[in-house]
């Protein structure tokens, strides 16, 4: 293998302008299969195909037709929807909500299908029939029925009268990615001017439709501002550290090169990226960065030292090639464990950071050292200062020792002390900031309506016509009662409100009627009356099945986590098995349903995942330091900065969602890095020179440290620019990975080299 790599050297040494030439031309053109790559903003996406969740959904939409949603909040500045020119506005929406692409019905307080008897005949017409003509007495009246309706109070007016909200179910075409920004192209030119003619009032745009597109923009800023600013970033760190702009410049094209090959293969084979793929460039960025350090600063040390650039260059890949290769395969190693996800984007993700660090590897093997040899070299002494502060260091580590061991000894366990405190749960509503119009949507829902969630269920008896027995539809009726007294519950909007009304309308209107037959005649007679008095579009279709065996029920619920609702849902089915016998077993479904299990199982997938790639590391590392001891010793220091980054979050978070887990299977094999650089120059000392644990320690110190540094502040500032992202799941990503590794270079400097001196010493005696 020496021979090899020998030979390769004296290659290198005689044909760098060919090989930086090559390589160059090869990167370029996987680069240019960028342009192929399509991305969907798909929710939908996120789900693999047999996601038992997904089909429960999907099954849903089969039999009540598809759920894309979008709506519109009307919010008064005086804080009173029950307004002439308000109700103009509503009715306007409305009409403009038929005209949508792919609008398949609307629903709001302008079209809402009133009844009341006349005589014998039951008048079913729109509760705003022209608002040009709207009387006072009119309007009070639309006040009234507003305010007492069930299906129209918390649905489509707010408790308080304050809002209004139209819905607009949509049927998107399948297979069409650019479906949710047609249509959020058409609301756009339809609301605006209608918002300059109407500053008395905030329009709001909200839905599924809209968090599609959203996080679609969501991470497109992201690419387009932070990779921008992390380049900034890298550069001032590499000018100031470095303190050699050529070698700057070959670093960055290395990530450049590492980036642009792993985006462009995917682009290649024409696959579609979902939006979380929008991590890659970032996460490729900084550990193609570490890579290049590591192989500069130790080519420096040798020009340094009054090397000839090339010598320099073959021994700097010479001390580098086991530990870059090492801690490219251990980060490999950890992101591949993303596969264990349910979701789909997550194996992408993971896979792609994968090509993308061992691209980093390749580049930083070939393209680098023949732009090294390439370049003249440095003529400064490269940060010697500071190169001189770690060595000094790193005499006061190892006169410190049994101290550092006490002290980090215990804040450690403080610190971890806390990684209970982590809830293992999902807040996707909180995922976008203000700065998009889908967080504003559903903050002026929480703040009028009081619901953000909604969940919903088929309510199957099992048998065709099933819906028209009593006892079916006295269970439904007891359902909606028992769900309206849940604390959690906003508004509950159930067929057994339609039988209740029809009922009291078909006897006069009397109040003391209202409530659901009790006849099976009548309910199917109800039923038919109703449907052939509605208009076109207006049907019951979305509330009862064809061969009407089954109906939906939706419930809207206040703002929650994943975890609460799936306790919510729970408790509903354990009242179902008591109390509804007529009523088959179901779970709830719905997106927010769907996202609540996919994060339930996800996060602990990815917990087995990081079990699994904990144990392929342990065994890379081993091998590669060439002992049980080093390697589970290694292993030991490179799980500590995971579990003090999740301690620290728990004391000031709390909260691990998807993306702070993904945190554990990124930076698993990334703080490998510093550990392996450090150990294998210690190593070399203490078995190639039979030096003592104290000299291997100096010349790792004094070889490496430097590098350490470098490495850690670049990756530091380029993970901490993540947390300027206006979309949550970066900010976290970044934050934590940040953290993470600022304790890997603690534990690496004040750590590892006490429990070295302590667990070698006993071996050597």
């Amino acid at each position: 293998m020496n021979a090899l790599f020998d030979a390769y050297l004296a290659w290198l040494s005689r044909h760098y302008r060919l090989t930086t030439v090559v390589v160059s031309v090869l990167f370029v053109a996987l680069g240019a299969g960028m342009s192929g790559l399509s991305v969907t903003n798909d929710m939908r996406a996120y789900f693999s195909e047999d996601n038992p969740q997904l089909l429960a959904f999907e099954r849903l939409e089969a039999i009540f037709d598809r759920q894309d949603v979008l709506f519109f909040i009307v919010v008064p500045r005086d804080g009173d929807v029950f307004d002439r020119g308000i109700l103009s506005l509503v009715y306007e929406l409305t009409e403009g909500g038929w005209q949508m692409p792919y609008s398949r019905r609307v629903s709001s307080l302008a079209n809402y299908q009133h009844t009341r008897a006349e005589g014998d005949a039951l008048i079913v017409a729109n509760l705003i029939p022209s608002p040009d003509e709207l009387s006072d007495e009119q309007i009070e009246t639309i006040r009234r029925i507003a305010l007492s309706e069930p299906d129209l109070l918390g649905a489509s007016v707010a408790p308080a009268g304050s809002a209004i909200a139209i819905q607009v179910r949509l049927t998107l075409p399948d297979g069409k990615l650019d479906a949710n920004d047609e249509v959020m192209a058409w609301v756009l030119e339809f609301i605006e001017p209608l918002r300059a003619a109407h500053p008395e009032v905030e329009i709001h745009i909200g839905g599924t439709v809209v968090g599609d597109v959203d996080l679609g923009r969501a991470v497109a800023r992201d690419v387009s501002e932070l990779v921008s600013l992390s380049y900034l970033v890298i550069l001032l760190g590499l000018i100031v550290l470095l303190r050699h702009a050529l070698g700057t410049a070959a670093t960055l094209l290395i990530i450049t090169f590492a980036i642009s090959g792993t985006m462009g293969i995917y682009g290649w084979l024409g696959l579609t990226l979902e939006a979380v793929s929008g991590f890659v460039p970032s996460i490729v960025m900084t550990i193609a960065v570490a890579d290049s350090v590591h192989v500069m600063t130790s080519y420096y040390h040798e020009v340094n030292a009054g090397r000839h650039k090339f010598d320099a260059v073959r021994e700097a890949l010479r001390v580098n090639l086991k530990p870059v290769f090492v801690t490219s395969v251990t980060t490999a190693i950890g992101v591949l464990m993303l596969n264990f996800s349910d979701s789909p984007p997550y194996h992408d993700l993971g896979n792609m950071v994968a090509i993308g660090v061992m691209f980093a590897w390749f580049l930083s093997m070939t393209l680098l050292p023949g732009l090294l040899m390439w370049f003249p070299a440095p003529r400064v002494s490269y940060s010697a200062r500071l190169a001189d502060r770690i060595v000094a260091l790193g005499e006061w580590v190892i006169r410190k020792r049994r101290l550092l061991l006490v002290v980090f000894g215990v804040a450690g366990l403080i610190v971890a002390s806390f990684i209970p405190r982590n809830e293992l749960t999902e807040d996707w509503n909180s995922y976008f900031d203000e700065t998009f119009e889908v967080r504003r949507a559903s903050n002026a829902l929480d703040a009028h309506f009081g619901s953000i969630h909604q969940l919903q269920y088929i309510i199957d008896s099992g048998v065709e016509h099933g819906i028209d027995d009593p006892a079916y539809i006295a269970e439904l009726e007891a359902l909606t009662k028992w769900l309206r007294e849940q604390p959690e519950v906003q508004h509950v909007s159930s067929v057994s409100d339609l039988l209740e009304r029809l009922n009291m309308n078909l006897h006069g209107d009397d109040p003391a009627w209202r409530k659901v037959p009790d006849e099976r005649g009548m309910v199917a007679q109800y039923l038919l009356l109703y449907e052939m008095s509605l208009p076109i579009g207006q049907g019951l279709e979305d509330t009862i099945n064809v061969d009407r065996s089954a109906t939906q029920l939706a419930a809207s619920l206040a703002h929650s986590d994943s975890e609460n609702l799936l306790a919510f849902d729970r408790r509903v089915q354990a009242w179902l098995a008591e109390h509804a016998p007529h009523i088959r077993p179901v779970e709830a479904t719905g997106i927010d349903m769907v996202f609540a299990h996919m994060n339930h199982r996800n996060i602990r997938d990815i917990l087995r995942g990081v079990a699994v790639g904990i144990l392929g590391i342990a065994v890379v590392l081993i091998f590669a330091l060439q002992s049980l001891r080093l390697g589970l010793l290694s292993l030991m220091t490179n799980l500590a900065p995971a579990a003090l980054a999740y301690g620290t979050w728990g004391l000031f978070v709390g909260q691990i969602d998807m993306s702070a887990s993904i945190v554990m299977c990124m930076s698993l094999g990334i703080v490998v890095d510093d550990t392996v650089h450090f150990l294998s120059k210690y190593r070399y000392v203490r078995t190639l020179d039979g030096g003592t644990v104290e000299d291997g320690l100096r010349y790792a110190f004094k070889t490496v440290g430097l590098a350490l540094v470098v490495t850690t502040v670049v990756l530091v500032s380029g993970f901490a620019v993540l947390s300027a992202s206006h979309f949550s799941p970066t900010v976290r990503t970044g934050t934590l990975m940040a953290i993470t590794m600022s304790y890997a270079l603690l534990i690496d400097f004040f750590v590892l080299p006490p429990l070295l001196i302590m667990v070698e010493r006993r071996f050597d005696d």
